[in-house]
């Protein structure tokens, strides 16, 4: 029964759908277009926003970014490729996220990029296992006579929760970075071939000009040869 009542806790943990306080998104911004995204903040615990974007495909890989608290500009840059911002919330509304690529008129920008809500203490929302344990009278006892307290359990808990976040923030970046990185292979791989291809076929037009010169020197009937022996 104690091994069911760890089990329980254990997957409440890893199931239980996180408090909304991180976001993270994959966004395509056409060529020529301005466009926001919008982050509600009205909870008073939230003390901290922090932004992390970065560029992974389109173009040189750059554009413009702001964030604005209703006529508020609170982070401009220009013709970046990534960035990370951390705002202090003094006022509560909707925040408005914003990457402009009106300077591109042919190539669209694939952005990622990640909302963090921090509380005063600087951590995230961490699930309150303690109520759902509390509704099971017994547990606490359970607990206690194998030397473990419910405030220990819960804390370990909320530490191995919080290593998963970075993990899974780490990753997210990785991710991105690798995501970048090919799509730069991929447009040097094509600039590459591109000029290969025309070398080649540059190469293989002139040297056939160059066979049928020498061809029309040998020729008394060739015009081609008649201009190149008076020359």
């Amino acid at each position: 029964m104690l091994r069911r009542t760890f089990s329980f806790l254990i997957l409440l943990l890893f199931v239980t759908p996180a408090a909304c306080s991180e976001y993270d998104f994959t966004v395509e911004v056409p060529p020529g277009k301005f466009q926001c995204f919008f982050q509600p903040i009205y909870n008073s615990k939230y003390k901290t926003l922090e932004i992390d974007y970065q560029v992974i495909d389109g173009g040189d890989l750059n554009i413009n970014f702001m964030v604005l608290n209703g006529a508020d500009v609170l982070v401009q840059e220009h013709m970046k490729t990534d960035g990370s911002h951390k705002i202090d919330i003094k006022d509560h509304g909707d925040y408005q996220l914003c990457f402009d690529n009106t300077f591109s008129y042919q190539s669209r920008k694939v952005v990622f990029f990640e909302i963090f809500l921090f509380d005063a203490d600087g951590n995230l929302d961490d699930l309150d296992i303690a109520k759902y344990a509390n509704e099971d009278k017994l547990l606490r006892e359970r607990l206690e006579s194998i030397g473990v307290t419910l405030s220990e359990f819960h804390a370990t808990a909320n530490r191995i929760k919080g290593s998963l976040n970075k993990i899974e923030y780490h990753q997210a970046l990785l991710r991105a970075y690798e995501a970048r990185d090919r799509s730069i292979m991929n447009a040097n791989l094509e600039r590459v071939s591109f000029w290969s291809v025309l070398n080649a076929v540059i190469m293989v037009a002139v040297g056939g000009v160059q066979v049928y010169m020498i061809r029309s020197l040998f020729e008394e009937d060739s015009k081609i040869g008649k201009i190149l022996r008076k020359t």
